[in-house]
């Protein structure tokens, strides 16, 4: 029993002295300090304190938080392929406090303040003194904080550039099917599947559009419906539009649609096109295109040609088949195809 209770004393004694900060002045205090003003500030919430004392001790916590990690991984020599990390926890931590109480998408304004703030960690200490004064570094740390201070803010536009590149393909995802070969930032791995651009859904909608409207119907009607391109034309691309904007995408408004019958026999060849305005890998643009054959048929079984009277002519209705491939194309289709 006296073994026992000599083992228990000598085990907290050791627990003791492994938690007790070597001197006042060290990081474990300032540790402390950070775990203490957390603790009182969980208090001051629970004791329904007023939002300023909560925020003061909250804010204190965070403080002590990034200068006790930053100094306790200073005093190990704590290192990265030879590169101090203790500027760049603490700054991270800094980031952490200042812009996680934003909520929402709090990471992009943190990821990309994240360099410029670590080095303010590192160049504070060598413009100020403890009183706040301003003072001259030598040389050479004025030499290496400007070198730091380009590659922090190399590291930010870096952040920035990938926020960015994201948001335009989130808005625009037909850049993303466009070819990247010529790109010095964007790399596509060989086999990678290659998105379809929107202009296909576009086609697809125009395309059920169009048979609603000339697809099995009296052939005559369909002639007159032709003769008005121009007004079909706008009328298809408000339908088109209406439709797409239930899943509205910012380059809705870069996809325009045309088409153009061309004489084939007695029908029609249509060439449907969904033409690209925006940004393109080819200067001079692409479109995509579905190619529709309109043609004249007599309805079988309706009527016995063999028994009809003299001078009877049976009504002729239209069928509109399209093909399945939508083809790339460069340049804009008004250039390359021959006006019907």
């Amino acid at each position: 029993m006296v073994g026992f209770f000599g083992f228990l004393r000598q085990t907290l004694v050791e627990l003791w002295q492994a938690v007790l900060p070597p001197r006042y002045f060290s990081w474990q205090t300032v540790i402390y300090m950070s775990l203490f003003s957390w603790l009182m500030s969980l208090l001051a919430r629970l004791l329904a304190a007023t939002p300023f004392t909560v925020g003061l001790l909250a804010t204190i916590s965070w403080i002590c938080l990034a200068l006790g990690v930053g100094w306790a991984l200073e005093a190990n020599k704590v290192r990265f392929f030879g590169i101090p990390v203790a500027p760049w926890v603490s700054g991270a931590i800094i980031c952490i406090f200042l812009f996680g109480s934003w909520g929402g998408r709090w990471l992009q304004p943190a990821l990309v303040s994240w360099p410029l703030v670590s080095f303010a960690v590192i160049a504070v200490p060598s413009l100020l003194s403890w009183d706040f004064d301003l003072k001259t570094p030598p040389p050479m740390v004025r030499q290496q904080l400007a070198l730091l201070f380009c590659l922090s803010l190399l590291f930010s536009s870096w952040f920035q550039f990938y926020f960015r590149i994201q948001s335009w393909v989130r808005d625009y995802p037909s850049l993303v099917a466009d070819s990247v070969d010529n790109s010095a930032f964007v790399y596509r791995f060989p086999g990678q599947e290659v998105a379809l651009p929107a202009g296909v859904t576009h086609l697809t909608i125009a395309e059920e559009v169009l048979r609603e409207q000339i697809d099995n119907k009296p052939w005559p009607s369909v002639e007159r419906w032709l003769l008005n391109l121009e007004g079909q034309r706008q009328a298809l691309q408000r339908r088109v539009q209406s439709q797409m904007g239930r899943g509205a995408s910012l380059e809705n408004s870069l996809w325009r649609l045309d088409f153009q019958p061309l004489s084939n026999a007695d029908g029609y060849t249509l060439k449907l096109w969904a033409i690209w305005s925006g940004p393109a890998a080819n200067q001079n643009g692409y479109y995509l295109e579905k190619t529709c054959l309109l043609m004249p048929v007599n309805r079988g079984g309706l009527v016995d040609t063999e028994n009809a009277a003299p001078g009877y002519t049976t009504t002729q209705w239209s069928t509109l088949t399209c093909d399945l491939q939508t083809p790339r194309q460069a340049g804009h289709p008004r250039g390359t195809q021959q006006q019907g």
